[in-house]
């Protein structure tokens, strides 16, 4: 096992972050355009996963709107909103929300349950409006900018609907803060409000390692569209103790004194880790073909090349727990590009294949279910 200081020498440069960023990310694609309504916070949140982003709007076009082979190529839909979202039978969601399918642009959740946050971004800007006033029909209240539909984390089983986004399985009532493009809903109502109030300066994409990953994934996809993607954090590759010493430090202490030491621990010999990922399943156009690009921020390009070249040799070399490599399972070999952004550098491996309407997206399937089981070899380092 690697030196504690030497693992989660990133961590500390994903917190130090926090305390002062700086510039505004552009808008180039739905997923960034999500990600700039999740609290910045999120980049050092404990679970490991930051942030998970499904482009219906994109799935809508690739699919003509036929929801059984949307539903089949998601492979994110965890909350129950997007589970109701596929799951109600005819005009049900219509009727609970408001809102057509169609009107809903993407569904971008983050944080742990019951406290999980999902953020609806609309299809046009005309959406908010007659979404908010409808709400009152709906069993809504409104206070404080605010909008509740029964006791905030109260589960009511006499009130369970699956099939109904604002209820859900346990009957539990939904808290809501519309803004200019969106809403965002949770169970607990200061979740909502600091949603609602998050600025794409003090957002999740705003942060240099995010945006650095942002802008090489929307340059292979430049042709194409990126349908759905994970954002991890450091947290993902770390060992207990190395989590709870720093991700449990608030962003207002002196973040200086220790990003000083780990400047002095990380001259020490080790394999570097990443200060996070973004992992996107993307659709291209020329050539056709659907699967995975993996972007991983580092602090310079050297360190990028030798992460790059880890995570080659792991796809190729180290199976999991069903004892078979990443490259076996998928039949691919990733395609490595190294990119500069404006303060770190990213690694950025295409795992690319021939598109397949009945099968969506196998490689994102296998990639993620590695993920969650904390068997994905090829992102661990040393």
């Amino acid at each position: 096992m690697l030196n504690g200081w030497n693992k989660f020498a990133g961590t500390v440069t994903a917190v130090a972050l926090l305390c002062g960023i700086a510039g505004t990310a552009s808008a180039d694609s739905e997923l960034r355009r999500a990600l700039s309504k999740v609290p910045a916070r999120m980049a050092i949140d404990r679970s490991g996963i930051a942030a998970s982003f499904v482009g219906l709007s994109q799935l809508r076009a690739l699919y003509a709107d036929d929801l059984v082979s949307m539903g089949l190529r998601v492979s994110l839909a965890g909350n129950d909103t997007m589970k109701a979202f596929f799951s109600s039978p005819g005009t049900g969601w219509e009727d609970d929300t408001g809102l057509k399918r169609d009107e809903i642009a993407s569904f971008t959740d983050y944080g742990t349950p019951p406290r999980a946050v999902v953020l609806w971004r609309f299809a046009g800007p005309g959406v908010v409006d007659p979404f908010v006033k409808g709400l009152g029909k709906r069993g809504f209240s409104q206070a404080n900018g605010l909008w509740r539909n029964g006791e905030p984390m109260k589960i009511d089983f006499t009130r369970r609907n699956p099939n109904n986004p604002f209820l859900g399985p346990l009957g539990r009532a939904s808290m809501i803060v519309p803004f200019q493009d969106g809403m965002a809903q949770s169970p607990d109502p200061q979740a909502a409000a600091e949603a609602g109030a998050v600025t794409v300066q003090t957002s999740l994409a705003a942060l240099p390692p995010v945006e650095a990953a942002l802008d090489g994934i929307e340059a292979i996809a430049a042709k194409g569209t990126i349908v759905q993607a994970m954002v991890l954090t450091p947290a993902m590759w770390l060992q207990g103790a190395d989590v709870g010493e720093l991700l449990t430090v608030p962003p207002t202490i002196d973040m200086k004194a220790l990003a000083d030491k780990m400047v002095e621990q990380a001259k020490k010999p080790g394999t570097p880790n990443p200060i996070g990922a973004v992992i996107a399943d993307v659709e291209t156009k020329e050539p056709a073909g659907s699967g995975v690009v993996i972007a991983l921020p580092y602090g310079d390009c050297g360190t990028a090349e030798m992460g790059a070249r880890i995570f080659a040799d792991k796809w190729k070399s180290a199976a999991g727990r069903d004892g078979q490599t990443g490259a076996q399972r998928t039949g691919m070999e990733p395609a490595v590009t190294i990119h500069q952004g404006r303060e770190n550098c990213v690694a950025l491996m295409s795992l690319m294949g021939a598109s397949d309407a009945k099968r969506g997206n196998p490689a994102l399937r296998y990639i993620i279910g590695a993920i969650w089981q904390r068997d994905f070899k090829a992102l661990q380092g040393g």
